[in-house]
């Protein structure tokens, strides 16, 4: 295969005999998933059995790199995972930044299928015609940090993905970190990497270059866009004080009060980025005084943090660097561990879990306590062996008066709680997401309650949705959510076929129009804003078929009964409302949101199951 902007090949590495091979990339692929998670789910539908246990030797790693990495485009590092997952049952595709996808197409490759288990741990080493399957029983039992340093020191340059201890013992709330970076595998991919011996894959920077089809065209493209990047008036925010000064205001709104640490962190952080991209969100924390001094910390975010157990101010932020630092370094996902130790706090505070069940320990919020049940999760060490199970199945373990308290969506952790929010289309979101919930998906440039409807016009008409789906979506003071939060997924589904980062911070320098030059530049192959969008709504249908052939359906695609309860947070009761804090929403409201977002989707209101109309229509009919 030959289209500009690929490497043009796949890489098969099957663990259990050995056995590495290669295959060309089929250009109708690329036509019609354009790549990254789009290929990924593709392959997905030859190579994850739907019978398949998801740490059995049959589960597929599936990794792509996506379109636009090795070119000049603007955050164009994102990494893309697919496998069946763990903690949902369902084939889910994480997302993360670091210089992997760079690496891996330099040696030339576009995707990466890895089977089987292996006999004895190992790690993946890629770089160029020379890929091996290496001993890793010295890296077995090392942090992620540790894993990523002994393998940098060998192939430098390269990009790594580690598995911690989590993973290693098959945590279900396991995370890992590229490059000790970008977080990827919400839902347990490094359980399922755990599962297959397999500590890591290495990808060096090979001499294979991406060619592309107009460099002036491209160049001329990314110009224009770079002109709005630097005039930015946040973006120095950003680059002084990162995500925890981008986001303070979010926390204050909500009662955590964090402005004493403002001046604290800019002091020890240091902006890392990705390859290419101009905005650097992620960071190095250098702690050089104060308690647990001197310590270097690694994040792809630090923001909305909390703690007050210290002495000072400064005790306090390094306590807190501290604990999401334990955390990287195991391998758990913070998102899951909070939730988790939420729900077993309420469980333990109702008498539901003893001293008993947790093997002595009162199970609480207090620092000491939240550190001594991290490494006990990551170990899968007395209770927390129940803590690694995540929401679901761990109170499954404890019985069914704590599964009534799980706080869940197919089996995972939602990413917003929207009592906190509202039910906007982040919300409701991570309800439909196939696979596993997640919440970006359902962004559409706006990440702050009260803004006008005339604001989310401006970003439908950035999205490529046309007049006809704006008029249908928008009145003068509301909007359809669940209308709009289809069309908010196809975006979505073109930045993870594109291997294009959609953090907010450079998601709101993308446009349509945009996309079509970088595209077209790229590829050789013009485009418009309609088959664009219609390619990522083929992918997006393509998922939600994969989850749907597992038995995945409406039923799954609901909110947590907790929602609809009161909250209380700091001394204030909040309930779901919609965007505009105008009404309370009940579960009959997100039944009726449903059913407008299955219909905008062309899928059954019944079953919410694409339609044998609509995968014909995207060329899906064979599925």
């Amino acid at each position: 295969m030959d289209i500009p902007g690929y490497a043009g090949q796949i890489l098969y590495v099957d663990l259990t005999h050995g056995e590495i091979r290669k295959e060309a990339l089929d250009p109708d692929l690329a036509t019609d998933f354009i790549g990254g998670w789009g290929i990924n789910s593709r392959l997905a539908y030859d190579l994850i059995p739907p019978e398949a246990d998801s740490l059995s030797p049959e589960n597929a790693i599936i990794i792509g790199a996506g379109l636009f990495p090795g070119t000049i485009v603007p955050g164009s590092a994102e990494l893309s995972i697919t496998t069946k997952l763990p903690l949902s049952g369902g084939i889910g595709t994480g997302c993360g930044g670091g210089h992997f996808s760079l690496m891996l197409k330099t040696s030339g490759y576009d995707h990466l299928v890895i089977t089987g288990k292996a006999p004895t741990p190992v790690y993946l080493k890629v770089f160029n015609d020379d890929v091996e399957l290496c001993d890793a029983r010295e890296l077995w039992g090392r942090d992620t940090y540790e894993t990523v340093d002994a393998l940098q020191t060998k192939y430098r340059p390269c990009s790594i993905i580690p598995i911690g201890p989590a993973g290693e013992n098959l945590v279900k709330i396991s995370v890992t970190f590229i490059d000790k970076g970008g977080t990827v595998g919400y839902g347990g991919l490094p359980a399922v990497m755990g599962s297959k011996n397999l500590k890591a894959v290495v990808a060096c920077q090979g001499d294979r270059g991406i060619r592309v089809a107009d460099r002036a065209r491209l160049q001329k493209e990314v110009n224009r866009m770079m002109e709005r990047v630097m005039s930015y008036r946040m973006r120095p925010v950003l680059i002084e004080g990162g995500t925890f000064a981008m986001t303070k205001g979010w926390a204050a709104d909500m009662g955590i009060g964090i402005d004493e640490w403002d001046e604290i962190h800019k002091k020890a952080r240091k902006t890392l980025a990705c390859p290419s991209c101009p905005m650097g969100d992620k960071e190095v924390n250098r702690i050089s005084e104060g308690e647990y001094a001197p310590m270097r910390a690694y994040f792809t975010d630090f923001m909305m943090e909390v703690e007050s157990s210290g002495r000072t101010p400064l005790d306090n932020h390094n306590r807190a660097v501290k604990r999401v630092d334990a955390m990287n370094r195991t391998g758990i996902c913070n998102i899951h561990f909070y939730n988790v130790l939420s729900q077993m706090v309420s469980l333990y505070d109702q008498k539901i879990i003893t001293k008993e069940d947790t093997g002595g320990i009162e199970i609480k919020h207090d620092y000491e306590t939240v550190l001594q049940l991290i490494n006990m999760t990551a170990h899968r060490q007395g209770f927390g062996d129940v803590m690694a199970e995540g929401p679901l199945w761990g109170a499954r373990k404890i019985g069914p008066e704590a599964e009534e308290h799980a706080i869940h969506i197919k089996g995972c952790t939602p990413f917003v709680d929207p009592r906190q929010d509202s039910m906007s289309t982040m919300a409701l979101a991570q309800m439909v997401h196939p696979g596993r919930p997640n919440y970006a998906c359902g962004g559409v440039g706006i990440y702050v309650q009260g803004r006008p409807v005339d604001q989310f016009i401006s970003h439908a008409h950035r999205m490529g949705i046309s007049e006809e789906n704006i008029r249908r979506i928008f009145t003068a003071g509301a909007f359809n959510t669940g209308r709009l939060t289809r069309h908010a997924e196809d975006w979505y589904s073109l930045f993870n076929c594109f291997g294009q980062c959609h953090r907010l911070y450079i998601h709101r320098f993308h446009s349509i129009d945009g996309f079509i030059e970088f595209y077209s530049a790229i590829t050789g192959m013009e485009a418009d804003a309609a088959s664009l969008l219609k390619k990522g709504e083929r992918v997006w249908n393509m998922m939600k078929f994969l989850n749907v052939r597992l038995g995945f359906g409406r039923t799954d695609d609901r909110s947590p009964d907790a929602f609809f309860e009161p909250k209380k947070v700091q001394g204030k009761e909040m309930r779901l409302m919609d965007y505009f804090k105008n009404a309370i929403i009940t579960k009959e409201d997100t039944e009726r949101m449903l059913d407008d977002y299955y219909d905008e989707r062309g899928w059954d209101k019944e079953t919410g199951e694409p339609t044998p109309e609509k995968l014909k229509e995207l060329g899906l009919e064979g599925f």
